[in-house]
């Protein structure tokens, strides 16, 4: 039987008297890819912020399998294996692209503070066993020429996609990809799609909010649509796609 990796209930949050979210309650399918569509100011982003703990919302609940993420510090979430990129691909610009894939690894790294300051020989293999991890991921997605340069320096589109890679680093339960094709081209598109695609295969619970309502309808098992902070509906995409109500939301939708 399917378990719930994600399970959000009677979820509301607020901005002043503006309601982001109102009552939002939906289930995601462990290994399930699953994608949010609406316009702009549908609550989208809102909600992988109340998911990742950004936002401390007053209403509502939210639970990775059986642990309850409500009330809990992003720190304490990411711990739990809780995921996410975000809209921008602008960080830590003077980190080397392998240096910032690591940051992936953070929440494993099991040395004390003791022998990274002493530089022992078990930090030094440590470090060198997340190094390689790190390398042959950026292998793994044909980034390896790029893996002593500066980060900032990369085109924007393989800047969304290492974002993405450090997310998967991190081998989280639960990920969260905010709008990954935002502001990239065709090509990378392709790119951004065979990830998750490998994602698909390493069996990681995702959760997409992303604009290009295609890319959801190719990678995605099934979507919730949102407006107004409201859900519109959650089926397959295309049969919400279909819906006259859903391409209604989205101004010029064809």
């Amino acid at each position: 039987m399917s378990t719930n990796a994600l399970t959000i209930s009677d979820l509301s949050q607020s901005f002043g008297g503006l309601k982001a979210v109102a009552d939002l309650s939906f289930s995601v399918t462990a290994g399930e890819l699953f994608g949010v569509i609406g316009p702009n100011g549908a609550g989208k982003t809102t909600l992988l912020n109340c998911v990742s703990g950004l936002h401390r919302y007053r209403q509502g609940d939210i639970r990775l399998g059986a642990t309850r993420l409500t009330g809990r510090t992003p720190s304490q979430i990411a711990h739990l294996g809780v995921a996410r990129t975000f809209q921008a691909a602008d960080f830590f610009p003077e980190f080397s692209v392998l240096d910032y894939l690591l940051l992936g690894r953070y929440r494993f790294c099991c040395t004390s503070l003791l022998r990274n300051a002493l530089w022992t020989r078990g930090a030094r293999r440590a470090e060198g066993a997340e190094r390689d991890r790190a390398a042959a991921l950026l292998r793994d997605f044909g980034l390896a020429e790029y893996r002593d340069l500066h980060a900032g320096v990369l085109p924007y589109g393989t800047r969304k996609l290492l974002d993405v890679l450090r997310a998967v680093l991190m081998e989280p339960k639960l990920l969260l990809l905010d709008e990954p094709t935002s502001g990239t081209t065709v090509a990378d598109r392709e790119s951004l799609r065979t990830a998750v695609a490998r994602i698909r295969d390493l069996g990681v619970t995702t959760v997409i909010v992303d604009h290009d309502v295609r890319f959801i309808s190719d990678t995605c098992d099934r979507a919730l649509a949102m407006n107004f902070g409201r859900e519109l509906g959650t089926g397959k995409p295309a049969e919400l796609l279909a819906r006259a109500d859903v391409r209604e939301s989205y101004v010029g939708l064809e």
